[in-house]
């Protein structure tokens, strides 16, 4: 996500934050999609990857032809690897291993941890929001992983899916911290562009081999049905949701925006809940809505101490 806004805006455009809403519905949905081809279609989730970063990078190059970011040459290829590329293959197998709602909702505690490496840099005062906000988001963790009273306290996810879910959430904080200087030095199209197509020719490290397996063996009938769902993933779920949350920014502060953004999670559990018949336990949808009300209230509250840059 990009979270640059030109300059400060004087009231809500109702334009502006139909598009972040949008964007941030189709990046829910992808999450859905991802799902069934994991599900119904059995790819692996390194294949879906590559495929999907590539797509998106190869498509965006040819339609707009940015040119390669050559300012802060080091801090753009970790950018594209360690924070793009990382952010989508620990999102993706989370999901893999759990399913789209719960990946979504442990891939937003980056909120939180974006602020308190902020404060930490003493960026961002040290407010009663921010506490606030970091007690919701462990709670909302500790439900969304164990339902508990439902479950007394037990871990409900499996060590994998719960490892991976952190581990999105910390490479979106990197993803987030990192984009703001490379995107004002280079632009916004050039960095995302280039960093779908480095990231996802680094990805083809990790596919290769399940990904031959995957396509050697797959049954002719099902190749139509497993090619729309890839391209849908690539081009509307990540390219077009780029695309739309990015032009919310012109029209929209970033504050507006990623509260706005707080569809995705809404969207992954609505979609996967219609789509693929997943539903949480009551307790783990309490935890999902006290994520959502951390992300909230990081944005409402804690930008009040924000020093004056």
């Amino acid at each position: 996500m990009d979270g640059n806004a030109r300059g400060k805006m004087p009231g809500i455009r109702a334009g502006g934050i139909l598009l972040a809403i949008i964007g941030a519905s189709l990046w829910g949905l992808s999450g859905t999609l991802s799902s069934i081809l994991f599900r119904d279609y059995r790819m692996p989730f390194s294949t879906l990857v590559s495929l999907r970063m590539i797509l998106a990078g190869v498509i965006a190059l040819a339609v707009l032809r940015p040119a390669f970011p050559k300012k802060s040459a080091g801090s753009f290829l970790l950018f594209a690897l360690a924070g793009l590329f990382g952010v989508q293959i620990t999102y993706l197998a989370t999901i893999s291993y759990s399913n789209a709602p719960t990946a979504t909702l442990l891939q937003y505690l980056f909120f939180p941890i974006v602020i308190i490496y902020e404060v930490a840099r003493k960026k961002v005062r040290l407010t009663a929001g921010i506490i606030v906000s970091v007690a919701l988001a462990l709670g909302g963790t500790f439900e969304l992983t164990t339902s508990f009273p439902s479950h007394s306290a037990a871990i409900i996810l499996s060590p994998l899916a719960l490892a991976f879910g952190l581990m999105s959430a910390l490479t979106a904080a990197l993803y987030t911290i990192m984009s703001g200087p490379l995107i004002r030095q280079n632009g916004t199209l050039p960095v995302i562009t280039w960093a779908f197509i480095i990231g996802g020719s680094f990805s083809i490290i990790f596919s290769l081999n399940s990904s031959y397996s995957y396509f050697s063996g797959i049954r002719p009938e099902e190749l139509p049905a497993i090619l729309a769902l890839v391209l849908l993933v690539a081009v509307f779920d990540t390219l077009v949701a780029f695309g739309l949350y990015i032009r919310s920014m012109q029209e929209i502060t970033a504050t507006q925006a990623s509260l706005a953004g707080t569809m995705e999670p809404i969207t992954a559990a609505i979609s996967s809940a219609l789509l693929l018949g997943i539903f949480l336990t009551g307790f783990q949808y309490i935890g999902g809505v006290l994520i959502v009300m951390a992300i909230i209230t990081v944005q409402l509250f804690s930008f009040r101490g924000r020093r004056a840059v």
